[in-house]
């Protein structure tokens, strides 16, 4: 079982900035993708390659909202491949609920949507404890069965202004493809902690790409991935 890391986003759109060296890419995706260094026997969680995943937005939301979580959705889908749509049945493999403000996620009032995706109340609390601590403005819960990743939430609020709202959708997004550990600051990334980017980067389209690449099979090993993300990698860059 994996949570996906809160995140916070300025309200900034997308910077430019210089092309990233092979090991700053390589280095990018094995945090993101595995934790930290000191992580103990961390593997690779992805969704299965031939799996549909559905998608079910709930709560009310401006339409904008919706047209760029729409958006979001189907550029995902390009990029890693897999067939992913919204539905509106309940049994859908992701939910995005929309909630007025995330302060409402925090003080417990979306507890009983929440523990459809925690083992137990002590393992809720600790998600929200973490997500206090992080300062987080939205974030999301994604969940395997096995290294697969089986499926996932995410809370999106709609006080915030623009800029912020579409990194929230983009970056917590992005997470549960199996990117749910947060990048360094500096990294120019919706995954980074404090990101400036409303908008996916060329850092992240590498990312999600590599995830997803036929030789990158769930439940292989830091050490493995660092491996074949090598090389791929000029694979990676050249179809950027």
């Amino acid at each position: 079982m994996l949570a996906a890391l809160s995140v916070q986003a300025r309200a900034q759109d997308q910077a430019e900035f210089p092309s990233l060296s092979g090991t700053q890419i390589l280095d990018a995706f094995d945090t993101a993708a595995f934790g930290p260094a000191d992580r103990p026997d961390p593997h690779l969680y992805r969704w299965p390659t031939d799996s549909q995943v559905t998608v079910r937005m709930t709560g009310d939301a401006p339409a904008r909202f919706r047209q760029w979580t729409e958006a979001q959705i189907a550029r995902l889908s390009a990029l890693t491949g897999l067939r992913i749509s919204i539905t509106q049945g309940i049994g859908a493999d992701v939910i995005i609920a929309f909630v007025p403000r995330f302060d409402e996620v925090l003080d417990g009032r979306y507890n009983d949507l929440l523990d459809r995706f925690v083992a137990s109340g002590s393992r809720r609390d600790s998600l929200l404890s973490g997500y206090r601590a992080a300062g987080a403005v939205c974030a999301g819960q994604v969940n395997a069965r096995g290294t697969h990743l089986a499926e996932a939430i995410v809370f999106i609020p709609i006080d915030r202004m623009a800029p912020v709202a579409h990194a929230c959708i983009a970056s917590q997004l992005s997470r549960i493809m199996g990117l749910p550990f947060a990048l360094p600051g500096d990294h120019p990334s919706t995954l980074a902690s404090d990101s400036p980017h409303a908008h996916l980067t060329e850092l992240d389209h590498i990312l999600l790409r590599m995830l997803n690449h036929p030789r990158m099979r769930a439940g292989i090993t830091r050490s493995d991935a660092r491996i074949i993300a090598l090389s791929i990698l000029p694979e990676m860059r050249s179809d950027d």
